[in-house]
């Protein structure tokens, strides 16, 4: 069988003539359904071995992606072009017929388009991004499910922001780039443009551009800058270029329409332009990029073209400056020189190996994470890397990462490797009975996960294929989602803290936007899961904004925004509350009457993915890490062969404290060892002569450079004992 679901605003159809002589009575006129999923459907031959098997199969399908979109309305559209090899008519609709029954019986309400005529239909798609799916299975032994996402336009969103006077400036010089494109090539469209970081972009259609072109058109930009030109608003009539008018459409009422000389624009914010082009006085290019319009494979590709802009000279040269020091920071320039990580292409792209200075940072992280939660009721669960492929069509995740899943193939079944970890936990509670006295129930599992992410998006550790998520699911009732948030709030706090990266931070409460069919779960639930949410950011004081339309399509959720050493910003915990898997896996809970209730699933990660949020970590630290976190933590270096004996006795003391240590006692210049020493970003080194060995003491110099001696041994190793239990950073 196959089948075609697509979350429609409404379908209209209409019986035009038979196509089969004891084709079934049709209705005439028009029938029109409003707010439904309409389930285009081709029975095939095969589907004759179990005619029973196929029915509960195409029934089941069908709830699955009802429950995802909330849709009561069901459309079974007979459509014999999806397929070549079709079955009997009877058979056909019979299955149809029995199809409708059954989802009937489920309290959905069902039309069934006439079966054996030739039929018109118009049909408004809702473009919900798990909707327009395509499947493809049977009732053999082998099993095929074809699902396979379309692709499909992502429209332009209007965003609400007010730009920054140094935020228009630069935004208002994609305009001049633009221009000046268009004027040495005249064919070029203007597409969208934003921005990317400190720098913006404007993407460019109908211009073969390379990056040997850059220099004629920034020489072409700054012509244009020193003409007197403005900014002012425009008619929509004006509006040309079927690039512009895409956007406009898609904005909808929120569109402005902008002239710039002789360029039309709709830009994506609300007065986002500076009124002369002559408050723009610094101006520098980057590079060139190449997207597809709206972000689908299927369109045109447009050439992005990057740079940044400012009003004054300084601006430009603190943005270099910070770009220097960012690329010195660059986790993978610092990863390999100290021996953090490998990426090797035996073993293939996206999949970095920790080396064993790299393993122990994250070994550290992982057990710091484990430290804050144990004693917060938290119970850690471990699950495999694999799992049957109905475990992902059950969660929706098939249909949720379609070609983004790895495949395995074992003898008699096909797995799955697993894209993420809340399947996996929601089988743990299922199989054991709770009452209501258990709840809430927290469960504690840094796993790895697996994505095929597009090759050319991959770099280092921030963009992997393997991804170790920092993973809890908790399930609770409505009533305990603000106690259990603000648990979780204050474990961020302190993770953070620690980091001291919790200085410039925000919140995004993500919550419904006005066009709820989106969205899974009732209106109280979301009204109370929103409350909770809420409740909690106000109670902890959390610098929070409300972001309508942003929430996930099972839940709303806070998100947290944390800023690095170079002022860069992550998005990094986050808390989101999940109608959708308890729903889907049936789960429930036995409460004071007896009677089964279903436990809401609140999902949290406190640093997100381990792999990128140790790219995040090193550059933040510049690879000079806090005492509790480095791979090596003291440097012994000796000056002669005579200290040898006392160096070892030192190490040993080290090590018996877990102290991270090393020994150099190489026949090199103790200038050269020194210098290597400083290099690692070791956090201390002690140096080792004979006046040492002779006094029983230490001279340690610091990573800062600060140096003492004559220290004690004992009490050298009760400070460092103190600056790791403590976290300490210096």
């Amino acid at each position: 069988m196959k089948i075609l679901t697509i979350h429609a605003d409404f379908i209209e159809f209409e019986a035009k003539k038979k196509a089969l002589k004891d084709a079934s009575p049709a209705e005439e006129g028009k029938k029109r359904v409003e707010e439904c999923l309409v389930v285009f459907t081709a029975v095939e031959k095969r589907d004759e071995e179990d005619l029973h098997k196929i029915i509960d199969k195409y029934v089941q399908e069908i709830k699955n992606v009802a429950v995802q979109v909330n849709a009561k309305n069901i459309v079974l559209y007979p459509y014999a072009h999806l397929s070549s090899s079709l079955s009997a008519p009877k058979k056909a609709e019979h299955v149809l017929i029995e199809a409708e029954k059954l989802l009937t019986e489920n309290k959905y309400h069902v039309t069934r388009a006439p079966f054996g005529w030739y039929k018109a239909f118009d049909l408004k798609c809702k473009g919900h991004p798990l909707s327009e799916l395509s499947r493809e299975f049977s009732v053999g032994e082998k099993e095929h499910l074809n699902l396979k996402k379309e692709a499909k336009d992502e429209p332009f969103i209007f965003d609400p922001k007010t730009l920054t006077s140094k935020e228009k400036a630069a935004y208002s010089a994609t305009a001049v780039i633009a221009k000046a494109v268009q004027e040495l090539f005249p064919k070029a469209q203007i597409g969208s443009s934003g921005f990317y970081h400190e720098q913006v972009y404007v993407d460019i259609a109908g211009a073969q551009l390379k990056n040997e072109d850059l220099p004629r058109v920034e020489k072409q930009v700054h012509k244009i800058l020193q003409r007197n030109l403005t900014f002012s608003k425009s008619s929509p009539a004006d509006v040309s270029g079927s690039l512009q008018e895409q956007i406009f459409h898609d904005i909808g009422p929120h569109a402005q329409v902008w002239k710039f000389d002789t360029l039309t624009l709709v830009p994506l914010f609300s007065s986002p332009f500076v009124h002369s082009i002559q408050e723009i006085t610094v101006f520098k290019f980057f590079n060139l990029a190449s997207v597809y319009w709206k972000n689908n494979s299927n369109n045109e590709q447009l050439t992005r073209i990057y740079a940044v802009a400012f009003a004054q000279p300084t601006e430009l040269e603190e943005y270099l400056q910070k770009r220097e020091e960012a690329e010195a920071r660059s986790h993978i320039k610092l990863g390999k020189e100290l021996g953090l990580f490998v990426i090797s292409e035996l073993v293939g792209p996206g999949l970095p190996l920790l080396a064993p200075k790299g393993m122990i940072l994250r070994t550290e992280i992982v057990q710091y994470l484990w430290q804050l939660h144990k004693d917060k009721g938290y119970q850690q669960v471990w699950t495999p890397h694999i799992a049957k492929e109905a475990l992902y069509k059950t969660s929706g995740h098939w249909e949720k990462f379609g070609d983004e899943l790895f495949k395995v193939k074992g003898k008699s079944d096909d797995f799955i490797l697993k894209p993420m970890n809340c399947p996996h936990h929601m089988q743990i509670f299922a199989n054991f009975s709770y009452s209501y006295r258990d709840m809430p129930v927290r469960f504690f599992e840094p796993a790895t996960v697996y994505r095929d992410e597009k090759s050319g998006q991959l770099h280092g550790l921030s963009r992997v294929r393997s991804i170790t998520q920092d993973d809890g699911h908790l399930f609770c009732r409505m009533m305990q989602i603000q106690n259990e948030v603000s648990t979780i709030v204050k474990v961020i706090h302190e993770f953070y803290h620690t980091l001291n990266m919790d200085k410039d931070y925000w919140v995004s409460l993500s919550i419904r936007g006005a066009d709820k069919s989106k969205y899974l779960g009732t209106d109280e639930g979301w009204k109370r899961a929103e409350e909770a949410l809420e409740s909690a950011a106000k109670e902890l004081c959390l610098p929070y904004q409300r972001r309508e339309g942003e929430a996930a399509f099972y839940g709303p959720k806070l998100d947290f925004l944390f800023k690095d050493s170079l002022g860069r910003e992550w998005q990094l915990a986050t808390i989101q509350c999940d109608f959708n898997l308890p729903e889907r896996f049936n789960l429930s809970f036995m409460n004071e009457l007896g009677e089964k209730e279903r436990p809401v699933v609140v999902h949290r990660a406190i640093s997100g993915s381990l792999e990128r949020f140790l790219s995040i970590l090193i550059e933040h630290f510049a690879g000079k890490f806090p005492l509790w976190l480095s791979p090596v933590q003291v440097k012994i270096v000796t000056v002669t062969d005579r200290s040898q004996k006392f160096a070892e006795e030192i190490l040993q003391k080290l090590k018996e404290q877990n102290i991270r240590a090393e020994l150099d006692d190489r026949t090199e210049s103790i200038g050269k060892k020194i210098r290597e020493a400083t290099l690692e970003k070791v956090n201390y080194i002690i140096t080792l002569g004979d006046k040492e060995m002779e006094s029983k003491k230490l001279s340690v110099r610091s990573r800062n450079g600060e140096v003492k001696y004559d220290l004690d041994a004992d009490h050298f190793l009760a400070s460092l004992k103190e600056e790791i239990e403590k976290k300490l950073i210096r």
